[in-house]
């Protein structure tokens, strides 16, 4: 399977030299000056960030869910520093980066809804940095996201709004392995789109994308390569079946990469459970509340993905100079 594949790469990372000449090898294609040297200072580094982001994963198969965001948050953030080591040996090259780059509201409005709270995103800090670095986006498709919204950029997701809304955000297209994906013709009124104007866009986003045509009443995607897994930031890949999903809704169309996704989800949960705490007791405890499912199911999709996510980063950059 896909998740044990990525989890058997990544321990191998476990030996300073083994990371040393990744590293290596990885600043060497950037056209670094110094790959050797530069490889020799961010080998430990790098070991540590991915040895810290695990000590915090372990913990939340053996903590209360009161706690578990802090923990997912931290252990995510730790594990993106050992990726962008990766890709930006200097980092961080200021203490701008060690902001979080993003803000909630600070004191929660009555009849407070989780899922149509927000997070704005800030010029400076570690998730702009991110999304730059690891995702070449240098500008924001919005400055604000909804929980709402968030959760339906993720698959797994999909059950939940299923059984409480008897809607779907996205559509399955296929295996990740297959070579061309199909779609039903009408996600093209779902988004507002003709199959024109949704080509352009996808020749715009996607990587080694070929072409969009139409055979009876499915639209038929294919590629030049296979796609990689969690490679697209258009369309997400669910991690149990290992099919892509393709946005069946205008709202969630747009680049925006899983990885960031939960980054902003785990920065809000976390600020929740150590800010408002008397809301998340509430939360978890009297099951009186809509938002109950929706972040008990998040938080059990971002222990098993999160990780997997990161090391798909840190495996395709392994790839890529090998």
């Amino acid at each position: 399977m896909l998740k044990e594949k990525i989890s058997v790469f990544v321990n191998q990372l476990k030996a300073v030299s083994v990371i040393q000449s990744y590293l290596k090898r990885c600043y060497a294609l950037q056209g670094e000056k110094e790959p050797d040297s530069l490889s020799f200072s961010n080998a430990e580094r790098f070991l540590y960030y991915l040895n810290h982001s695990q000590i915090f994963y372990d913990q939340v198969r053996n903590s209360p869910i009161e706690i578990q965001p802090i923990l997912l948050f931290y252990g995510m953030v730790q594990q993106i520093k050992s990726c962008l080591l990766t890709i930006r040996p200097h980092y961080p090259e200021s203490t701008n980066l060690l902001a979080h780059g993003a803000s909630t509201r600070k004191r929660k409005k009555q009849q407070y809804s989780f899922l149509q709270d927000e997070v704005k995103i800030q010029q400076k800090g570690l998730f702009p940095y991110l999304a730059r670095y690891m995702f070449h986006m240098k500008h924001m498709p919005k400055d604000k996201f909804s929980m709402d919204l968030l959760f339906k950029k993720i698959p797994e997701m999909n059950e939940v709004y299923n059984i409480h809304h008897s809607d779907s955000a996205q559509i399955n297209i296929g295996h990740y392995l297959d070579p061309i994906f199909l779609m039903p013709e009408s996600v093209l009124d779902d988004l507002h789109l003709t199959k024109n104007s949704l080509e352009h866009k996808l020749n715009q986003c996607l990587c080694h994308f070929d072409s969009l045509k139409q055979k009876g009443d499915s639209l038929v995607l294919s590629f030049t390569e296979p796609l990689q897994p969690f490679y697209s930031d258009i369309m997400t890949l669910h991690l149990q079946e290992e099919h892509y999903y393709f946005p069946c809704q205008r709202t969630i169309f747009f680049p925006f990469h899983e990885i960031m996704v939960h980054y902003l989800l785990l920065y809000n949960l976390s600020m929740i459970c150590r800010y408002e705490t008397e809301w998340w007791g509430e939360l978890l405890h009297t099951f009186s509340s809509k938002d109950y499912p929706f972040i008990t199911r998040y938080l059990e999709i971002a222990a098993e993905k999160v990780p997997v996510l990161l090391g798909a980063f840190l495996m395709q950059q392994y790839e890529r100079i090998s």
